[in-house]
């Protein structure tokens, strides 16, 4: 897959830390896409209307010199170009707004112009395991627009978080955003998963086609598997659960030891090594 914008566009990456940010995978991938591609801080998106202080509470902060400064809620818009390309992009990451959602959603679409590549990213609690790769799902609410993606078509329905709403504004507006959506076990959900986080880092790999940087990101995974077999194994209610998962999951996805996932796993190991 390349999913990437038609010449002149832009690609605008999107996450927001709250109820679409399981494990904060969601929001940790944004801002470490933010840190290697140096994108530079270029402005906010919408005010003090769209946050509640008293359950995001500002925080302050002081520079070198003791000065006091105030860091508000806020959803901040990041810009530069893909490292080694003239691939303008944007990312745009930060706390869940509060109210005023349709007008948020608004202006978030009012950034998108035909051509460009649009990728919201989010994590939600689900049951799956920390034993097994954390699985990532590729939607589109129009996946007949985006053919590079190779997007399902969305079909949940239920309670939806700022992700969603954007996604359904940009398709009511034309648009074609692609979802990224990773489903982190619901019973390891509590604090950072750096497993989450590379499995969303890698699918974006896969649908872009861009190489991004593991650093640590594998043997922090490492070291939360062993954190999360730890408490499950200090639980037997929870370690029986646990094994019937994996059952479960090993049978639902044996067609996948070969075929289709063995070439997107040796594509994504020629990429890394070009790199």
């Amino acid at each position: 897959m390349e999913y990437l914008p038609q010449s002149g566009s832009k690609l605008i990456v999107i996450a927001f830390e709250g109820w679409n940010d399981a494990a904060e995978a969601a929001s940790s991938f944004a801002r470490e896409l933010i840190a290697q591609m140096e994108l530079t801080a270029s402005g906010l998106l919408g005010g003090e209307e769209f946050y509640d202080y008293q359950t995001h509470r500002p925080s302050l902060r002081r520079g070198a010199g003791g000065e006091a400064r105030i860091e508000w809620p806020c959803a901040e818009i990041h810009t530069g170009t893909v490292p080694g390309t003239a691939i303008p992009v944007e990312v745009i990451v930060g706390q869940e707004p509060a109210f005023l959602w349709r007008r948020f959603a608004a202006l978030v679409a009012e950034r998108v112009e035909p051509g460009d590549a649009v990728v919201l990213v989010g994590a939600l609690l689900a049951d799956t395991v920390h034993t097994r790769p954390i699985p990532v799902t590729v939607t589109s609410e129009r996946p007949e627009d985006v053919p590079a993606a190779d997007a399902m078509r969305s079909e949940y329905e239920g309670p939806t978080g700022m992700i969603g709403v954007i996604e359904c504004e940009l398709a009511a507006q034309g648009h074609a955003g692609v979802s990224l959506w990773a489903a982190v076990p619901g019973y390891a959900g509590g604090g950072h998963s750096p497993k989450a986080q590379l499995s969303l880092m890698t699918a974006f790999e896969d649908l872009t086609g861009l190489v991004l940087d593991q650093g640590d990101l594998v043997e922090r995974s490492r070291e939360w598997e062993v954190h999360a077999e730890a408490a499950v194994e200090a639980d037997e209610d929870l370690a029986d659960f646990v094994r019937r998962l994996e059952s479960m999951t090993d049978a639902a996805d044996l067609p996948e030891a070969s075929g289709d996932a063995i070439a997107r796993e040796f594509e994504r190991y020629l990429r890394r090594d070009e790199g």
